[in-house]
């Protein structure tokens, strides 16, 4: 557990550096460390599915860690063929990768490095579309507010599964997916949705006294929308356990002591931030902005 506590620390105190440059308006910086942790998840990934198709796996993390920056800097403006064409092309490359190496590979292996590539970097490039919320609507949206939707998303990803540990520890008694996570329960799941509206709405009340101008966020939208998110939240986390599961693994790295890999730590992250700015988009398009 002491481990633990500390590696939580340690990626905490990161994480509020990451805030910080996105508050003060660092735009690019935080391409490079969300491709470090695209192209780490990728690894994993293949890692876990025990894929000896190396240069496979090299495709992979390059196409990962490519794939923020690839959004951040909207590249694809750059480039003279459309987006669809880039991806049946990867898509191409990648059976031409088994085919070459068909008797190391199989097509579990070309779905996942897929995946990796291409799903992982998509639900963080996220991210940066949240954070240019300001700049896609400036008379919607302020700087402070897209680090505070960035922050709920991060509260209902880890407070969540924080709160659902401590609640289902004490409480719990009804198992929520006991073929899948065994030691989650409904009522922790409950206190983990619980503990996320009450991180949320406690951050935006703190957030509209001394930062928000604009009053374009709501205190019933950040509690309805904690809700949703937390809950796509906990479905992320018990899809990466059924993952490790079909492969006979407990984590996916060990790269945080007492926490696992990367995928470990940001499966819920990755469905919540995503759904944050789905969410985000639809309100826009009913509210006709």
């Amino acid at each position: 557990m002491k481990v633990r506590i500390i590696t939580g620390l340690i990626c905490a105190a990161i994480v509020i550096m990451l805030l910080v440059f996105t508050g003060l308006g660092y735009m690019g910086v935080m391409s490079i460390p969300m491709g470090v942790i695209s192209a780490i998840a990728a690894y994993e990934i293949m890692r876990v599915s025990k894929c000896k198709n190396k240069v496979l796996t090299a495709v992979s993390m390059i196409g990962a860690a490519v794939g923020p920056a690839f959004v951040d800097y909207d590249l694809q403006q750059y480039i003279p063929v459309p987006a669809s064409v880039l991806i049946i092309g990867y898509i191409v490359l990648l059976l031409l990768i088994m085919l070459k190496c068909y008797e190391k590979t199989k097509f579990e292996h070309v779905a996942l490095a897929l995946f990796g590539s291409l799903a992982i970097p998509g639900a963080l490039g996220t991210f940066f579309e949240v954070r240019d919320l300001c700049v896609d609507y400036p008379h919607l949206f302020q700087r402070s507010h897209c680090v505070f939707l960035i922050l709920c998303a991060m509260y209902c990803a880890w407070m969540c599964d924080t709160w659902a540990y401590f609640v289902g520890s004490r409480f719990g008694k009804h198992k929520l997916s006991p073929k899948i996570s065994p030691k989650k329960s409904v009522e922790g799941a409950i206190g983990g949705v619980i503990g996320s509206v009450i991180f949320c709405v406690g951050t935006y009340l703190v957030c509209d006294h001394f930062f928000f101008v604009l009053d374009t966020v709501k205190w019933w939208m950040v509690a309805l929308g904690a809700v949703v998110v937390s809950i796509f939240g906990m479905c992320g986390d018990l899809s990466a356990s059924v993952i490790k599961r079909n492969f006979g693994e407990k984590d996916f790295g060990n790269l945080f002591p007492g926490h696992g890999g990367v995928l470990d730590r940001m499966d819920s992250f990755l469905v919540a931030m995503p759904v944050l700015y789905a969410i985000i988009q639809i309100g826009l398009a009913i509210a006709g902005k």
